[in-house]
């Protein structure tokens, strides 16, 4: 959080192109653009930021200042989660992952389309309805993305923008970058078939035909033209996905924890909904569920 009073417009002079921020810097909404620390490499992306006309804070004090002065305010809950601090490469990005960029306040999905360490990291050209948005090199940006369990997220700015052999941008490389936890019940929503058999149930035991809604780490809810299990019951679900252009069906272990009806009474049109927990998921899946949460809840953000 931040006092508006205490920002004040800033100047080409009040920075040192090179050298890390000692202060954050705001955006014209007021919002934070650029971290304490952030690096300005060139002359250009400076002219470019204040001529955008964006804010610093006079009342900022230093990290290590802030810190022992909180020390003596409050004592920090045990199960909050810590930002921790990575190199890029670190956080293992591949091609092709899910990362949004916020310009201006404004916040746009793109692709990964590569990254050189210490030089550059490529994505594609944001696009609203189908046109690309106009950017212009030295603007800053923000850029967020998932990395198995880890939400992160880091200043930049855009180095060059490219239209040969296709729109793309090369954004700065950071110097470091900000991960926190993702909660384990965060839940995406998704629209995916799968079949289920009941795996303590031998009455049940013929697998059936589910349409999965939303997954998150630790359990998926779907919905059965039928019954196919009970509170407690064991199951397996499958469900297809596609990875590289390949669809793909894995299979997780899991127990129903809860059953509603859904939809008009009737024997012919009543549907049911099954919430499930994940048992002893093999690593690699567990691996998938993540990404595909991960991804799908950035992707909406």
């Amino acid at each position: 959080m931040h006092d508006t009073d205490s920002l004040v417009p800033l100047r080409i002079a009040d920075v040192a192109v090179g050298k890390p921020l000692p202060w954050p810097v705001y955006g014209p909404n007021k919002k934070l653009l650029l971290r304490e620390g952030y690096v300005i490499e060139t002359q250009k992306q400076l002219d470019m930021l204040v001529k955008d006309g964006v804010y610093r804070n006079t009342s900022w004090r230093p990290f290590g200042v802030r810190a022992r002065s909180a020390a003596h305010v409050e004592d920090k809950k045990p199960e909050e989660a810590e930002a921790a601090h990575y190199s890029f490469e670190e956080m293992k990005p591949r091609v092709g992952d899910a990362i949004q960029i916020e310009v201006k306040g404004e916040r746009y999905p793109v692709r990964l389309m590569g990254f050189v360490k210490g030089s550059t990291v490529m994505v594609t050209t944001p696009t609203v309805d189908g046109s690309m948005i106009l950017l212009r090199e030295g603007q800053p940006v923000v850029v967020r993305s998932f990395s198995g369990k880890d939400a992160y997220g880091f200043s930049s700015g855009i180095l060059r923008v490219c239209n040969v052999p296709l729109p793309y941008l090369h954004l700065a490389y950071p110097k470091e970058v900000q991960s926190v936890a993702v909660r384990k019940t965060a839940r995406a929503e998704f629209d995916l078939i799968g079949t289920v058999l009941n795996t303590s149930n031998p009455e049940m035991s013929t697998s059936r035909p589910v349409r999965i809604s939303d997954f998150s780490v630790a359990g998926a809810s779907f919905s059965s033209p039928g019954p196919v299990g009970e509170k407690g019951d064991t199951l397996a679900l499958t469900f297809r996905v596609r990875i590289n252009e390949t669809d793909t069906y894995p299979t997780v272990n899991c127990i129903v924890r809860s059953v509603a009806k859904e939809g008009s009474t009737g024997s012919t049109a009543e549907k049911l909904r099954y919430g499930v927990q994940f048992t002893d998921v093999p690593s690699d899946v567990s691996l998938l569920i993540q990404n595909m949460v991960y991804q799908k809840l950035l992707e909406n953000a």
